[in-house]
């Protein structure tokens, strides 16, 4: 386990993390015990979990800052999975943001001023490979990188996220679907049932409308994180994927 509020600097925070790379979840597990005994870290819990909460000492927050406020990092897993003749990497799911305000969120003026841009503009990425044949103590992490939300990356997702204020401002929050968007879009992020009436926790007030709009959260989609970790590696995107 590294104490992040020792790490001056984004280049050390990602030297230390580079010791990652190569290991399985079981080998960070028996690591993290070693500087910590106190640890309830186990490979039985989440990959996540044990990464972020584990490794890092991350907790899950709703905050509207990074992870690690003093660098400006936010911190984030990502599962890859192997396509079915085990040749090609693709990730395994989209990744999901922070949760939208839709009565905040349309007050800025552009993308630059988000709070998926100010949360996300740099992002620490761990990603491991989840493979079903093995047990999860045996998942492989596979790569850990640095992403920043550079002129490249806004311009490709601006438009995304533009479709995403629109519809706030119409009042249409609760008509955004996933499908509308390229690269950027909104995800359900709650434990209830939107289309029950009576279920408060799945519901957010909107500003240009009285109907009520689901909890959602921003997240990038699976096409644009293939291209994300491709762009890494140097690698050609082919087939949904990469090759190792």
């Amino acid at each position: 386990m590294i104490n992040v509020k020792e790490i001056h600097s984004t280049e050390e925070l990602l030297r230390q993390a580079k010791w990652l790379e190569g290991k399985t979840l079981a080998e960070v597990s028996e690591e993290i015990k070693k500087t910590d005994n106190s640890s309830r870290v186990t490979t039985k819990g989440d990959a996540g979990y044990i990464i972020e909460k584990g490794f890092f000492g991350i907790e899950k927050n709703s905050d509207a800052e990074s992870d690690i406020p003093h660098l400006g990092v936010e911190i984030k897993t990502c599962p890859l999975k192997y396509n079915s003749t085990h040749d090609r990497l693709s990730v395994k799911e989209p990744l999901s943001l922070n949760i939208i305000n839709y009565c905040e969120e349309y007050k800025h003026k552009d993308f630059i001023e988000s709070s998926v841009y100010k949360k996300n503009k740099k992002i620490l990425f761990v990603c491991y490979i989840h493979d079903s044949e093995k047990e999860r103590s045996q998942y492989l992490i596979k790569y850990v990188f640095y992403w920043d939300i550079d002129n490249t990356v806004i311009r490709e997702i601006s438009d995304d996220y533009n479709l995403i204020i629109d519809r706030i401002k119409k009042g249409q929050a609760h008509m955004i679907h996933q499908s509308s968007n390229q690269y950027l879009t909104l995800c359900p992020k709650h434990n209830g049932c939107f289309k029950d009436p009576d279920c408060r926790r799945s519901k957010r007030p909107q500003p240009f409308s009285t109907e009520p709009a689901e909890v959602r959260a921003f997240r990038l989609k699976n096409r644009y994180m293939n291209l994300v970790i491709c762009r890494y590696l140097g690698k050609p995107l082919e087939g949904g994927g990469w090759r190792e």
